[in-house]
């Protein structure tokens, strides 16, 4: 089953991904947590405060201890699965339910959309409050481990002090890593999906063509286009090569190798 999971979580990502954010509205029948003090980041910068989309499925126990924290990968909002405050198909619909491998007969599944993902959690399209104008490029750099410090300010709020998993697909997967590493005695068990702990070289390459991508669209404005045209075309040619990143050279011969043909020429 996980190689559902992983072609699932492709699924999730690819349909998510068809058109930017630019206004940061989470998906109808979300929730939002505010913390209203600063939230400290990694690097040193803090933002004035923190606003988390998220959803949850399923009942959480007596004993608070069913808890599965779902961690998305960049493009997803906290709409996983639907229900009754939201009919619309989530990012996980197949794998989040009663009898889908994030049993909600069992488990008490919460998804947030991470920092910076603009569903309704700030990000770059989030309204400053010191200047209520959009952060935009002025948005403060934060890493992996302020997406997931987020998360468990989140679990706090919500009266969460263990979760039995940490589940996430792609940057969802370094997610679950870096929640596991960062906090053991509140992690019990972790699955990491199409992701590592490290990024590598050739990795870091392929996402400075994206940026780069991005950067050249003539509509860019050094990322504060929220008040004007978008730049799609860069957005877009940004993600076909990002896609390549996404396939294994098996799956590449698998479905675009090359064959000898045995047909006589015309």
């Amino acid at each position: 089953r996980l190689g559902d999971l992983q072609r699932c979580a492709l699924r999730g990502l690819s349909a998510a991904a068809q058109a930017p954010v630019l206004a940061n509205a989470p998906p109808s029948g979300c929730r939002v947590f505010h913390q209203s003090e600063p939230f400290r980041l990694q690097g040193g910068d803090a933002l004035p405060e923190l606003h988390l989309a998220y959803e949850t499925w399923g009942e959480l126990s007596a004993r608070r201890d069913n808890v599965v924290l779902l961690q998305g990968c960049s493009p997803v909002s906290a709409h996983a699965r639907s229900h009754t405050g939201n009919r619309a198909r989530g990012w996980w619909e197949d794998f989040v339910g009663p009898g889908r491998p994030l049993d909600t007969d069992i488990f008490h599944v919460v998804c947030s959309n991470h920092l910076g993902g603009c569903h309704g959690s700030s990000g770059p399209s989030s309204l400053d409050p010191r200047t209520g104008r959009r952060y935009g490029s002025r948005f403060p750099r934060f890493q992996v481990q302020d997406m997931v410090a987020a998360q468990f300010a989140l679990l706090d709020h919500l009266g969460i002090d263990r979760v039995h998993a940490c589940v996430g697909a792609s940057l969802g997967g370094m997610q679950s890593l870096c929640a596991a590493a960062s906090y053991p005695d509140r992690v019990a068990r972790f699955v990491s999906i199409s992701a590592c702990a490290k990024t590598f070289p050739g990795s870091i390459a392929f996402r400075h063509m994206e940026r780069q991508a991005i950067m050249s669209d003539p509509n860019w404005n050094d990322g504060d286009y929220y008040d004007g045209d978008a730049p799609l075309a860069g957005l877009r040619l940004a993600r076909q090569v990002g896609t390549i990143t996404y396939r294994s050279g098996k799956e590449w011969q698998q479905r675009f190798g090359q064959r000898r043909s045995r047909a006589s020429p015309r």
